[in-house]
């Protein structure tokens, strides 16, 4: 009994250093996308960058971002000895292929989106629509893959949908001009992250023959980064004419912010799967909701950020219905 409750109060740490880490890796991406290269354009024009590579910017950060998120957890695979397997599952098995596709779908769509949000609407407004992507998940599951959705979890959807709703349409005083805008792209970013989760569910339930493939969800994970690094600089950076802006990015030392916040990226995702495998997706989950407070919390005390009654209000319901949506199921099953 007392190891289940080590276990428990393990899991629950690694919970809430996945909220932690993520709502502190969004509060510094944003602020280092104030940069002048990305916020002036007559700077960055002076820097003989395109007016493209200007307006889309927080695609070259989401590169920068990715990128390191993938060198990382392919040092700690390395040390492991499991880096191998990551090729081994992207180039010989169905599963791997599968989990590339939905990588491109929640990361240069999902990530990308996420990124624009935090500029255009800030990362308190972003962040709190985007945890939302479980829920929209879970819909998405029941239309196309027939999946069983209890009341208790669509309750608790509808509760952070509307939260999302009233945040989103019903904003502070002060907000950016560009923050509807913002908030589309929040949208998109809910949608990417949560249709990457329905393809690798469909993959899973349709793929056969392939029940003798064991792999680590770190490994996965790995696959995810360097899928979404490739795609990065062989299709958007090019399409974008971001390598100008990219190679500015070295050249000021802005890359090392980079590659410091991308830890906290790293360890988002490998304290997730841990939190999974010692409390259950279903707290995991509800757990790594709570980045959207985390969100306010440090663009506060960090940044000197006002946090308004009503972002407040809105982003703890938002947190309230997915913590309702992700622990219904184990409620039930409990009782």
């Amino acid at each position: 009994m007392e190891t289940e409750k080590k276990r428990f109060k393990k899991g629950i740490a690694f919970g809430v250093l996945v909220g932690i880490a993520w709502g502190l890796d969004g509060v510094l991406m944003g602020k280092v996308g104030q940069a002048e290269l990305f916020t002036d354009k007559a700077y960055a024009l002076s820097k003989g960058l395109s007016e493209l590579s200007f307006d889309f910017s927080p695609l070259v950060t989401a590169f920068f971002h990715e990128s390191f998120c993938f060198m990382w957890v392919a040092l700690y695979l390395l040390c492991r000895k499991q880096l191998k397997a990551v090729f081994h599952l992207l180039f010989k098995t169905k599963k791997g292929r599968a989990a590339a596709i939905a990588a491109l779908v929640g990361s240069p769509i999902g990530m990308s989106a996420y990124l624009l949000a935090i500029n255009y609407a800030t990362a308190p407004y972003a962040s709190s629509i985007a945890v939302t992507y479980p829920g929209v998940g879970a819909i998405l599951s029941y239309l196309i893959l027939k999946e069983k959705l209890n009341y208790k979890s669509a309750i608790g959807i509808g509760i952070s949908l509307f939260g999302s709703f009233m945040l989103g349409f019903n904003p502070s005083a002060g907000v950016p001009d560009t923050f509807f805008k913002g908030i589309l792209f929040a949208i998109v970013a809910v949608f990417g992250w949560a249709l990457e989760g329905v393809i690798i569910g469909y993959a899973m339930k349709h793929i056969k023959g392939e029940d003798d493939v064991v792999a680590e969800p770190q490994q996965f994970l790995c696959l995810r980064y360097f899928v979404s690094m490739i795609a990065y600089s062989v299709v958007i950076l090019p399409v974008i004419g971001g390598y100008p802006m990219a190679q500015e990015v070295v050249s000021s030392g802005m890359v090392f912010k980079y590659a410091g916040i991308a830890i906290l990226g790293a360890i988002t995702y490998l304290s997730w799967y841990k939190a999974v495998d010692l409390v259950g997706a279903a707290m995991g989950t509800a757990l790594n909701s709570t980045a959207a407070l985390w969100v306010l919390v440090f663009s506060a005390l960090l940044f000197g950020q006002t946090i308004t009654l009503n972002l407040a209000i809105w982003g703890i319901i938002i947190v309230a219905g997915v913590f309702i949506f992700a622990l219904g199921p184990l409620t039930e099953k409990n009782k």
